[in-house]
């Protein structure tokens, strides 16, 4: 009787892993969709400064790279954060889903022992 339960447990363990591997997935799926979103906007604002500097005088036009240095230098630091942020996350979630998923697939494989041999290696009936 044990041995099946080990069989149920073994199925749910390994849907917890699975579940969490597609939340890792969808972690990634959102990340690269937000990074393609950042690379959008950063091209827009490039061409909205080649247009501002290009109509400034040389004295506005200094201002305006520095401010935009900064800008830059901000956008980058927070793009980073949030990108090494994700990939922590998601190598969390794949650890955690892997040995979900190894224990689930080894606890059904037990369960699958033949109940003679599950007895005599066990001593559980």
């Amino acid at each position: 009787m044990l041995q099946s339960w080990l069989s149920v447990a073994g199925i749910a363990i390994d849907l917890l892993g699975f579940i969490l591997l597609l939340r890792e997935w969808w972690l990634a799926f959102f990340h690269e969709s937000a990074a393609l979103d950042f690379q959008q906007q950063r091209a827009w604002q490039m061409s909205l400064r080649h247009h501002q500097s290009s109509h400034a005088s040389d004295q506005l036009r200094s201002h305006l790279d520095t401010h935009n240095r900064i800008q830059d230098e901000m956008a980058e630091r927070s793009a980073r954060a949030r990108h090494m942020a994700t990939l922590k996350s998601r190598k969390r979630m794949f650890m955690a889903a892997t040995v979900l998923i190894v224990i689930g697939a080894l606890l059904q494989l037990v369960g699958q022992i033949p109940a003679e041999l599950f007895t005599a290696l066990t001593g559980l009936g």
